[in-house]
């Protein structure tokens, strides 16, 4: 009886791990990144609790079906060691482009986007340290292109003041995608003007090469002609000796926005 009690219950287990496995439907990859300041202060403000990097941050990395649909809610068949997972090297790796920008703290967001979204693409990266490095790797290739071609190059400075066309911000996404269709979309602010909000780049179901995104996407892409790249605000004057903004990533001066 007691090995019989034994083998349902491994067999219990591994069902519920074949259940988990054979139900992902992952036909592609997408990696998302938001522009910090409308996900702070435009695009129904979240409470920042500093200054918005002058950068994209990471939004999401999930799998999807061949319709563009978001795969999640898979289970984890493996109780996980979260310290062993988080070790410093992780934590600085991960903090550089997937940073909690609310007071959320960064290791139960990361904990939270392996058990919503990276469980469902156990088929490719087995571990949350797989799917975290394949993260981090796919930002080390685009992260510093992207931030190259479309806030550094091209003319487009972040500036609540500065509008862009829509097909100029596009084909600097494209050009970071290998001239393959990405997604983007946009805060709109009336018919006619837009900030800048999210970015998605698909890749192949091993999230190793990109591909174009679903026309489902596609068709939802932000379509306004003017699209503002918003900066961050300063925060209001203080004393000189406690003044703590960084010359490199704002500048010397704000007045020229």
């Amino acid at each position: 009886m007691k090995m019989n009690n034994l083998s349902l219950l491994f067999l219990t287990h591994l069902t519920l791990f074949f259940i988990c496995v054979c139900s992902q439907n992952i036909a592609q990859t997408q990696f998302v990144y938001k522009w910090s300041e409308t996900y702070c202060n435009k695009d129904t403000p979240v409470g920042c609790k500093q200054i918005p990097p002058l950068k994209f941050t990471l939004k999401g990395f999930w799998g999807t079906d061949s319709n563009g649909n978001i795969q999640q809610g898979c289970k984890d068949p493996v109780v996980r060691d979260w310290n062993k997972v988080f070790d410093t090297a992780m934590v600085n790796k991960l903090n550089v482009f997937w940073p909690s920008l609310t007071k959320q703290d960064p290791k139960d967001m990361w904990k939270e986007a392996w058990n919503t979204y990276g469980t469902c693409t156990m088929k490719r990266f087995k571990t949350p340290i797989q799917y975290f490095n394949r993260a981090s790797r796919l930002d080390s290739e685009i992260g510093d292109l992207l931030q190259s071609h479309l806030i550094n190059s091209n003319g487009i400075v972040p500036c609540d003041s500065a509008t862009y066309n829509n097909v100029e911000i596009l084909n600097s996404f494209k050009k970071v995608a290998k001239n393959t269709d990405v997604y983007f979309t946009c805060k709109d602010i009336n018919t006619t003007h837009a900030y800048l909000n999210q970015v998605t780049f698909c890749y192949t179901d091993e999230a190793k090469d990109f591909v174009d995104c679903p026309t489902s996407l596609i068709n939802k892409r932000c379509r306004v002609q003017n699209i503002i790249v918003p900066r961050p605000s300063p925060p209001k004057p203080i004393k000189q000796q406690e003044k703590s903004l960084d010359p490199i990533a704002y500048g010397d001066s704000w007045s020229i926005m």
